[in-house]
C-alpha cells in the first residue's frame, strides 16, 4: 500500500497530527519519537509519521503515542513484523534486514534492545531510561 506522507526534506522524522499541525525533527534515531512523547504524551495520536530509518524501537515508540500510519525511507524486518501484529498501517520505500548503527559496523544498539521487547509501555520505559 502507498500512503500519501509529507516530504522529509532535510528532516529526519515528520509528524502530520490529526489537528493538521507538521512537526519536523532533525535528530535521530528514536529520540523523535521519545522527545514528543516526554512533552507531550497525546502529540501522536492519530499522527501519521514519515521517517527516514523506522526500526523496532521506533515502531514500539510510534506505536504507544497511538500513531494511526508510518512511512519510511527504510524500515527494519522486525520494526515491520511488529506493525503488522500491532494494526498500524505502514509504508516503506527499502526493507532491511535489520538497522545498523551509525558506522554499519554492528546492529543499532536500540534495535538490539528493542528486539526482546513486545509492549509499546515498556519500550517507552526502557528507552526514556537509556536516551536520559
Amino acid at each position: 500500500m502507498r500512503m500519501n506522507h509529507p516530504e522529509l526534506g532535510n528532516h529526519s522524522c515528520v509528524i502530520r497530527t490529526p489537528s493538521g499541525e507538521i512537526i519536523t525533527s532533525g535528530e535521530q534515531g528514536i529520540r523523535p519519537p521519545l522527545l514528543c512523547l516526554r512533552e507531550n504524551p497525546v502529540i501522536l495520536k492519530d499522527a501519521v509519521v514519515s521517517d527516514k530509518v523506522i526500526g523496532k524501537a521506533a515502531a514500539l515508540l510510534f506505536a504507544y503515542g497511538g500513531v494511526r500510519s508510518i512511512w519510511a525511507q527504510r524500515m527494519s524486518e522486525a520494526a515491520i513484523a511488529f506493525l503488522t501484529n500491532a494494526g498500524i498501517a505502514f509504508d516503506y520505500a527499502e526493507r532491511v534486514e535489520v538497522i545498523l548503527n551509525r558506522d554499519g559496523s554492528d546492529i543499532c544498539p536500540m534495535e538490539r534492545r528493542a528486539l526482546g521487547i513486545d509492549s509499546p509501555a515498556e519500550a517507552f520505559r526502557v528507552f526514556n531510561e537509556v536516551i536520559a
